[in-house]
């Protein structure tokens, strides 16, 4: 696995946990196509471009008074990488907290993720990565 693709990941998480969309555009190709991983909850199943990403931000974030990712462990997938994140979130009024598991299949290319994979459940990222005895071991 390439340190400067985990590196690109966790610069990710953070500008997204931090809430500067500018700069979280600016880690995505001009072509980037996600699928994100909550589908159930978010309007658009696919967002492409930086328009694209600006709207996944603001759709997965709206129903949340705070949203947090963090990443628990990165998984060497060839040209892909997969990172499994905790995510925690606070629903408006803060009485209540959500916590869940979910993973990205990121693909870097050129210093800028181009395609972003999300899953609800780790071992179907895995899965979908090829690492099945990943999967079944976890």
């Amino acid at each position: 696995m390439n340190e400067s693709d985990t590196e690109l990941i966790e610069r990710m998480l953070r500008e997204w946990n931090e809430g500067n969309v500018d700069a979280l555009v600016e880690i995505f190709d001009p072509e980037v196509e996600v699928r994100p991983a909550l589908s159930t909850f978010l309007a658009s199943m696919v967002y492409r471009g930086h328009e694209g990403i600006r709207r996944w931000y603001a759709e997965t974030n709206e129903p949340w008074a705070e949203l947090q990712a963090e990443p628990e462990r990165f998984i060497d997938a060839g040209e892909r990488t997969v990172v499994i994140i905790a995510l925690h979130a606070r629903v408006p009024g803060g009485r209540i907290d959500v916590g869940a598991r979910i993973a990205h299949v990121v693909t870097i290319h050129d210093g800028r993720i181009v395609r972003l994979d999300g899953f609800d459940e780790p071992d179907a990222a895995l899965a979908a990565a090829g690492l099945t005895e990943q999967a079944e071991a976890s």
